[in-house]
């Protein structure tokens, strides 16, 4: 196209030879010349929007001009659909927020979240993650982290830390967790992620001492926080146009701005804190207990019903007598299988349980299937029957017994065990690949679900069928003595403790080994993580730490149902009918570098479990009481080992603490009585204090 002064000059001559070849004619055609006139263009604005539109104009002259746009004027917030845009450093921070929760009347909270298909952040393997059961769970997780991040890293050195925790109730601190229901302040701590990118924002971790009280409101809260050269750290930008009341152009930022006046209304009346000085703030709830477990219950309910009071069936595969140095029996060996009423499509992993409907958690039978069993019987059970223990096994282990007849001999118990499948050998693959997409830990979650039923269902089934397997039988006398059992488990079987016991209408007292709670707490400071981290971490996986982080703190939610913490919670008071309250010992290592010490505090204090006078650390917020006490009790023994970082990373191997106290006596000694007896015994004689010499399992 010739531009527009080119045009002009075309029509300018075409119009000059007209009137030229007029001036050789005759007389008409000038007279026809002199009735031509030249039509010249007109150019001005074309566009009927513009507010200087010529409807004359022939040629445009990009001259429009057009009234002003009220968009122009508002503030520009980066928005992403499914997203928290109060903070643009990543679509889920704040975590937990209510950002991502919706009301639901049919939910006990009258809340359910919903993460939409772009909300869960993508690995570089799978580039969308769904996991749909999330969605049908009515409020954060209780046991969850919480965090955030700023454009600048803050300074929280002079802030609460592990080790003076009682400094976040000062007032001025900080941060601040508020009950909102309540008003009651919430003892944390806070970190900075060690783990962070250099080429991105840090996380700062508010760690909670406990687990959240349950269906739940809590507000979160940040003022003067400052970066290492002592200058204020500016709010994030979506947070700071609510707080200001400047006007966005971010849907998202708008439609939650009445929920913010809400929220800076209630601070302002129930804290210290002007709005103005707020640099950030959120809520978020916490899902009600029978969204925790309300399926988990049902399916163990229905199992009950259909075994009965005596179990479905019980096969022996297997029966060794084990001789000792000497040459004499030291015990028996038997495996074997149980009938288990069975909820998930698979027995192998990746599997999920099935389900009333997509919107409907209840379990639905599948099949019954059989469950492998280990059960160790000591030779002492000759003379008087053995105490029927059940055993749970450490972080990708099995339920295999074998290795604990020395602690079946000391204390005349019968050590039966099964696998915690969904963190059993079994699942070492399943979980490797989960890593790489999140929504194989939903399989995951619900293997552990089954294994759970599994735990309950064989304690039900030795005190029944599997009791008269003749094996268990000399001379015609029982060698067990299955009218009281109890649980004890090690490490992970400590994690898994509260859960089974809780569960099993037959259990009411357990002793737990090196454990803690709160998963989404513990993984990153565990030497286990390193399995996995390096797949978690890869192009693969999550190459951002702020992916990674919020990725664990998702899965807690997951994870919940059986979570330690959340039957922690219902220790002392149950749970309506369905959970009974039960007494528990723990018994931990100063310097554990798999369980750290953190969460081994925070289990006894969700427990509100006291601790022993002889115990080598008093953590803050526990009561301290002596061998007269009845009841729970924790201990903390310290055998001079190296301790753990102090920041969310771990330790280098090898790691004695975490092993040493089960190949500790007095240890031992302290927990089988406690078992057996129902009684505590300071077997430290007013000191937990040991050496590593001698330490044996045998």
């Amino acid at each position: 196209m010739l531009p527009i002064k080119n045009q002009i000059l075309t029509v300018l001559i075409i119009a000059m030879m007209l009137i030229s070849a007029g001036c050789l004619g005759n007389n008409d055609d000038e007279k026809e010349a002199e009735d031509i006139q030249p039509i010249l263009p007109l150019t001005g604005c074309m566009d009927i929007t513009a507010i200087n539109y010529n409807e004359n104009a022939t040629i445009s002259d990009d001259s429009c001009e057009f009234p002003d746009d009220p968009a122009d004027d508002l503030l520009s917030i980066p928005h992403r659909d499914g997203c928290d845009n109060t903070n643009p450093i990543h679509c889920m921070l704040p975590f937990p927020s209510d950002a991502f929760l919706v009301d639901d009347d049919s939910t006990n909270t009258g809340k359910r979240i919903s993460y939409s298909s772009n909300t869960i952040p993508s690995s570089g393997t799978v580039s969308q993650i769904n996991l749909p059961i999330i969605n049908q769970i009515d409020g954060a997780s209780p046991n969850t982290q919480i965090m955030t991040a700023f454009d600048t890293d803050p300074d929280v050195s002079k802030m609460a830390g592990q080790y003076n925790i009682e400094k976040s109730l000062e007032n001025g601190h900080p941060s601040m967790i508020i009950n909102q229901d309540t008003g009651e302040l919430i003892p944390h701590w806070t970190e900075i992620d060690i783990r962070s990118d250099e080429n991105e924002p840090s996380i700062i971790h508010l760690r909670t001492i406990k687990a959240l009280d349950h269906n739940t409101s809590y507000v979160i809260l940040f003022t003067d926080l400052k970066d290492s050269n002592d200058t204020y750290i500016e709010a994030p930008v979506g947070f700071a146009a609510l707080r200001d009341d400047v006007i966005t152009n971010s849907p998202d930022i708008e439609d939650r701005r009445s929920d913010f006046e809400e929220l800076f209304t209630w601070i302002d009346e129930n804290t210290d804190r002007s709005i103005s000085s707020l640099q950030t703030a959120w809520v978020f709830n916490t899902a009600s207990t029978e969204s925790l477990i309300g399926p988990l219950l049902s399916m163990r309910n229905d199992a009950l019903e259909r075994i009965g009071e005596n179990g479905i069936g019980c096969t022996l595969e297997t029966n060794e007598e084990v001789l000792d140095e000497d040459g004499n029996r030291s015990h028996w060996m038997l495996t074997g299988t149980y009938t288990a009423p069975q909820y998930t499509e698979s027995f192998f992993p990746p599997t999920l349980i099935r389900r009333t409907s997509d919107t409907d958690r209840t379990p639905v039978f599948v099949e019954n299937r059989e469950i492998p069993f280990w059960l160790v019987i000591p030779n002492t059970a000759i003379s008087n029957p053995a105490d029927l223990t059940i055993w749970g096994h450490g972080f990708l282990g099995t339920g295999d017994t074998s290795g604990l007849h020395g602690w079946a001999n000391q204390n005349n118990a019968a050590m039966l065990g099964t696998s915690f499948y969904g963190w059993s050998s079994d699942d070492t693959i399943s979980i490797e690949y989960a890593v790489l997409d999140m929504e194989k830990f939903q399989h995951q979650a619900e293997r552990l679900e089954q294994s759970m039923i599994n735990q309950v269902v064989m304690i039900k089934s030795f005190m029944g069928v599997c009791a008269d397997l003749p094996e268990l039988y000399y001379n015609g006398s029982s060698l067990i003595d299955n009218s009281n059992p109890v649980y004890t488990g090690y490490s992970n079987g400590a994690i898994r403790g509260p859960s089974i016991i809780g569960l099993s209408p037959d259990l009411n007292r357990g002793v737990l080994w090196a454990g803690g709670s709160s998963f989404s707490h513990i993984i990153e400071r565990c030497t286990q993580y390193d399995r996995f981290h390096f797949i978690f971490a890869s192009e693969y996986g999550y190459s951002s730490q702020l992916d990674r982080a919020v990725a664990i703190s998702i899965m807690q939610s997951l994870w919940d149902s059986v979570e330690s913490d959340t039957f922690l919670s219902l220790r002392e008071e149950g749970y309506l009918d369905q959970v009974e309250p039960y007494e528990l010992m723990t018994l931990f290592s100063i310097g554990d570098l798999q369980i750290s010490n953190i969460s081994s505090s925070r289990m006894m204090r969700t427990a509100n479990i006291p601790i022993l006078d002889s115990s080598t650390i008093i953590p803050y917020g526990i009561e301290i009481v002596n061998e007269s006490h009845e009841g729970s009790v924790g201990v903390f023994f310290d055998g001079g080992y190296i301790h753990a970082p102090d920041g969310n990373e771990y330790g280098e191997e090898p790691h004695p603490a975490h092993n040493a106290i089960g190949a500790l006596k007095i240890a031992r000694d302290m927990a089988f009585a406690y078992l057996q007896m129902q009684d505590i015994l300071d077997t430290c004689n007013g000191d937990c204090t040991f050496t590593s010499d001698n330490l044996s399992w045998g």
